[in-house]
């Protein structure tokens, strides 16, 4: 029986004027947006296509500034309205242009401002303990995480989100020492969304469609892995870490595999550690998924508390509006503790902000 759910991953819809309107007149023009290029609506930044969405309608002229509805509700009450119906009592919010277009920024300074005006409207916007917001960080530098992650963090925002890939600097490099001792020390948790950092279409042709698709789900593999075998989780137990929107079934799998190579090839091993590396992903890890049977039949090797259920709200991908009739057939003959701590409590525990308790009142005898 489902008898709450709060989504562990949602997106929201930034207002058309986000950036247009709040960033200096230097750094204006070449701000995120969506517009009509070349017939198609598309995300821009810096002047660059970074994402094409759709056709644009024949009368929307080269240029026009396009709204994203029904990319994610931008107003809280309406938001809540829309989770009523789909059952759902609280959420964790993701962007949707900022990320797409904020870790496709090469000016530093603008992909900073571009993420601080982000991070302001969202904590202005999303106050009611039912959202979660997670900010946005710039992170092309890492000292300026580290100061937009405690800024925020003094606003009471307890997410961050980084790319799932850093390929020019990588995320066991030790420039990144300091934000992992910062989310750690201000109990922030990071979280690395699939499909950020790397491009998502990279096989063409034939097949291409879902073999990028696949691909992308099973991307947070590497950071998962990188973040243990590293070293970065031990150093920190009180980090706290996210995959989203990869799904779970990889996972029992990958810790296995973790520990095998870890094992197996301990000649070529550094760092050595206390632990196996799936100890410290089972201790302060997370993924989340929507629809995912082999995930939750591989429970037994991953353990409750590294799984967290989310809508994916409103992308077609996810679970909405159908969200409690598929976690009704999902998790048929699951044990209720088990149902609880996915569907719920995992979340609640790790953000903070709408404590276990809180939630759990709503809950009738």
């Amino acid at each position: 029986m489902i008898r709450l759910a709060i989504s562990a991953d949602g997106h929201v819809s930034e207002p058309v004027d986000l950036w247009s309107a709040n960033l200096t007149p230097s750094l204006r023009d070449r701000g995120p947006r969506v517009e009509v290029r070349n017939g198609k609506i598309a995300m821009v930044v810096e002047n660059r296509v970074i994402r094409k969405l759709a056709e644009a309608p024949a009368d929307m002229p080269e240029g026009t500034v396009a709204n994203l509805a029904g990319w994610g509700e931008n107003d809280p009450a309406s938001r809540l309205e829309a989770l009523a119906g789909d059952g759902v009592s609280g959420e964790v919010l993701y962007p949707t242009v900022a990320f797409f277009t904020a870790y496709s920024i090469e000016d530093d300074a603008l992909q900073d401002a571009v993420c601080r005006i982000y991070n302001d409207w969202l904590a202005d916007t999303f106050c009611d303990r039912r959202f979660v917001p997670v900010s946005v960080l710039p992170a092309s530098q890492p000292a300026a995480c580290v100061r937009e992650l405690e800024r925020i963090a003094g606003r009471g925002v307890r997410a961050a989100l980084l790319p799932a890939h850093s390929d020019s600097l990588p995320y066991n490099d030790a420039a990144w020492e300091p934000l992992w001792e910062a989310a750690a020390g201000t109990g922030t948790s990071l979280s690395f969304h699939a499909g950020s950092g790397r491009h998502q279409a990279r096989v063409r042709g034939p097949g291409g469609a879902v073999t990028n698709y696949v691909v992308v789900l099973t991307g947070p593999i590497e950071t998962a892995t990188l973040l243990c075998a590293s070293g970065i989780l031990e150093r920190h137990p009180d980090l706290r870490v996210a995959m989203v929107e990869c799904g779970a079934g990889w996972l029992a799998w990958a810790l296995d595999a973790m520990d095998e190579a870890y094992e197996e090839h301990e000649v070529f091993v550094k760092p050595k550690l206390a632990e196996k590396p799936s100890f410290y992903f089972r201790r302060q890890g997370s993924v989340t998924f929507g629809r995912d049977p082999v995930g939750i039949a591989n429970r037994i090797q991953t353990g409750d508390r590294c799984l967290m259920w989310g809508s994916d709200y409103p992308h077609p991908e996810g679970t909405y509006p159908k969200s409690r009739e598929i976690l009704e057939e999902q998790f048929r003959d699951v044990p209720q503790e088990t149902i609880d701590r996915i569907t719920w409590r995992n979340a609640a525990e790790l953000y903070g902000i709408a404590t276990a308790a809180e939630f759990a009142s709503e809950i009738a005898p």
